[in-house]
């Protein structure tokens, strides 16, 4: 048997083959092991639970399993604190190896802000339904002498007037400015002309009366508050019953504020805008 190993060529092959199968066997071998290590095959972490922690403290909690964070996503949900983690993949409890990221969504740090919605000259009913349809809420309704009954005439956030369109923080309370009908009270009608739009609505509010039509020239666009009223109707010094809507002639040219204003007349092509 030794003789056929040794002289045979059949011997000769049988033992290089089972010399390159060991090899081979060997290598196999020493690769795998080295996969295993370089993978870590068999080592992993329970993954914690860092749903309503802050992104600091679930720093600290990944670090001591060597795993680390990566924010991938931000959302605004109300009924969590802002800038907390609200998801996460892995899910907690789950089994991963070192060094690996586990991915977060987190609550925005900021209060998402809601476009204050065009209620005015609608039943307060409606537009209660089409603020709480965007967000907000009503805390409370104050009922004003009007020429109309049950219709809102303006909208206040934190004791002020605020127009269409305004950023409200979401969830927030609005009060709605209601009107009640005409009242019995004579009031006298102030005198308007060159007081900015705001401080006209103002002194309106104060006479319980309510800002009319909105007639703008060539110099002030729609929206823009940065203008002066240099015509009325009625104009000062009228006697009215409270509640009475008051219209108003803007302009930005100053140069009209120093003309005698003449009495106003209304044609069908004049735009008017309530509030």
């Amino acid at each position: 048997m030794k003789g056929f190993w040794k002289n045979s060529i059949v011997g000769f092959i049988l033992k290089n083959i089972l010399a390159a199968a060991v090899l081979v066997a060997a290598g196999v071998w020493i690769t795998f092991r080295a996969i295993d290590k370089y993978t870590e095959h068999g080592v992993a972490e329970k993954v914690p639970d860092l749903r309503g922690a802050y992104m600091a403290e679930a720093e600290v909690l990944l670090a001591a399993q060597e795993l680390y964070p990566q924010i991938i996503d931000s959302v605004y949900m109300r009924d969590k604190r802002l800038g907390t983690i609200v998801d996460q993949t892995p899910l907690p409890g789950s089994t991963i190896k070192h060094n690996r990221p586990v991915y977060l969504v987190i609550n925005s740090r900021e209060v998402r802000k809601v476009a204050l919605p065009a209620v005015n000259d609608f039943s307060s009913r409606q537009a209660n339904s089409m603020l709480t349809a965007s967000g907000l809420q009503v805390e409370s309704i104050e009922y004003v002498p009007s020429e109309y009954r049950d219709l809102v005439i303006d909208v206040k956030y934190q004791g002020e007037s605020v127009t269409p369109g305004t950023p409200i923080p979401e969830g927030d309370s609005v009060t709605l400015v209601v009107g009640r009908g005409t009242g019995l009270e004579k009031v006298v009608v102030p005198k308007l002309k060159g007081l900015t739009l705001d401080e006209a609505r103002m002194a309106l509010v104060s006479a319980s009366l309510i800002t009319g039509g909105l007639n703008r020239d060539a110099t002030t666009a729609e929206g823009d508050s940065l203008c002066f009223v240099y015509r009325q109707e009625p104009v000062d010094g009228n006697i009215v019953p409270s509640g009475t809507k008051i219209d108003l002639w803007l302009t930005a040219d100053t140069l009209l504020l120093k003309q005698t204003p003449q009495p106003a007349t209304y044609t069908n092509s004049q735009d008017e805008e309530f509030f």
